[in-house]
């Protein structure tokens, strides 16, 4: 039975590639086939272009979306960044009143113990 299943095989792959070779004879040595050659490539060309387009219009509306996304990014960088230095110069600021303040009760304490010192020295 198998060799009946390949000679059956055989058979028909013989007639597609003796089909194929007759179109390809076709395509190769009429004026018809000259014609369907020359529109299939007319038509590859087109498509080609076609295609190029295409791409050519996805890539600058990726581009923009890509460059519209970093501009906010930057945008929101710079924000980010004026608020950090603005909560900065505020803490600076705080700081700079709570050493006053401590430096000032400092000079207060250290009068204090001085007349402490020379009150006690009077006696």
């Amino acid at each position: 039975m198998t060799n009946n299943n390949e000679s059956n095989n055989s058979g028909w792959i013989f007639l597609a590639g003796l089909a194929t070779g007759a179109v390809l004879g076709y395509l190769i040595n009429t004026d018809k086939g000259r014609q369907i050659r020359t529109d299939a490539a007319t038509k590859a060309v087109e498509y080609g272009e076609q295609a190029r387009t295409v791409a050519q219009s996805a890539w600058e509306t990726t581009s923009e979306t890509v460059n519209s996304i970093i501009g906010k990014g930057k945008e929101y960088a710079s924000e980010v960044s004026t608020k950090l230095q603005e909560r900065i110069s505020s803490a600076s600021s705080t700081a700079q009143n709570k050493v006053e303040e401590a430096e000032s009760a400092f000079q207060q304490g250290a009068n204090k113990a001085k007349a402490r010192v020379n009150e006690i020295a009077a006696n």
